[in-house]
């Protein structure tokens, strides 16, 4: 089972090992729902983490293999102006 993190509304933060999909939990009497965010882990530093750059790359990659560069059309930034903002 993975590890999701859960924040609250009075924004507590919780990581708990459930069952993949678990969108909601109840700790001790308070809701939490799930982050959406970037995880992921590592086991024995045999798996590497993706920076933050690389992740964005692989979206955009991902979006133009998908939809073309017609996904660039949705941005109000520019190309040039997303490259730079990510240092690529």
């Amino acid at each position: 089972m993975p590890i999701y993190s859960f924040l609250s509304e009075k924004g507590h933060l919780i990581e708990k090992i459930v069952p993949p999909g678990t969108k909601r939990l109840t700790v001790e009497g308070m809701d939490y729902e799930r982050c959406i965010a970037s995880e992921g882990f590592s086991i024995g530093n045999q798996v590497k983490i993706p920076s933050q750059a690389e992740q964005v790359k692989d979206g955009y990659h991902k979006l133009e293999q998908k939809e073309g560069s017609r996904f660039l059309r949705k941005s109000q930034f520019s190309t040039k102006q997303i490259k730079k903002a990510w240092g690529f």
